[in-house]
C-alpha cells in the first residue's frame, strides 16, 4: 500500500511539474523582446514571399490566409491570429508597393501599466524597431 501511494504522490508530483515547465503564453502577459523580434522577421519574410507569388504585399487577411496555406503558423512563437493582449496590424498601400507591420498592446487611458509596453515595428525595408511611449523607463533586453 506505501509503494502505491508514493508511486501516486510521484505520478502526482511529476505531472504537476511537467505541465509547470511548457511554456504558455497567458491572457495578458508580456511578451518578451525577442519574440516580438521574431514574430516580426518571420511576418516580414512572409510578406515577400507572398509579393513572390502575388506582385504584391498583403494587407493583414490576405497574408493570414497566405501563412495558413503554406503551412503551419507553427513557426511564430505565439497566436499570431489572437495574439491578445497584444494587436497585429499591417496595413498595405492601395498599389500593394509597401507595407507596415505593428505589433504592439494596446494601453489602456485607466491603467498606467499598460502604457510603458514595448512595440515592434516594420515595413518593406526589414528593418524592424523597438518602441516605447515617451517617459517610459527602458524595457529589460
Amino acid at each position: 500500500m506505501k509503494k502505491i501511494m508514493s508511486m501516486l504522490f510521484a505520478v502526482t508530483l511529476s505531472s504537476v511539474l511537467i505541465g509547470k515547465a511548457i511554456p504558455q503564453q497567458a491572457s495578458g502577459t508580456e511578451i518578451p523582446t525577442d519574440k516580438l523580434v521574431g514574430v516580426l522577421r518571420t511576418l516580414n519574410t512572409a510578406e515577400f514571399m507572398y509579393r513572390g507569388d502575388n506582385g504584391r504585399f498583403a494587407d493583414r487577411d490576405q497574408l493570414l490566409v497566405f501563412l495558413k496555406q503554406k503551412g503551419p503558423s507553427s513557426k511564430f512563437l505565439i497566436d499570431i491570429e489572437n495574439p491578445g493582449p497584444y494587436e497585429l496590424a499591417i496595413t498595405t498601400t492601395a498599389d500593394g508597393m509597401h507595407y507596415q507591420i505593428t505589433f504592439q498592446r494596446p494601453s489602456e487611458m485607466n491603467d498606467k501599466a499598460t502604457w510603458c509596453k514595448t512595440a515592434a515595428f516594420s515595413d518593406e525595408r526589414g528593418v524592424i524597431f523597438l518602441g516605447q511611449a515617451i517617459d517610459c523607463p527602458a524595457a529589460p533586453r
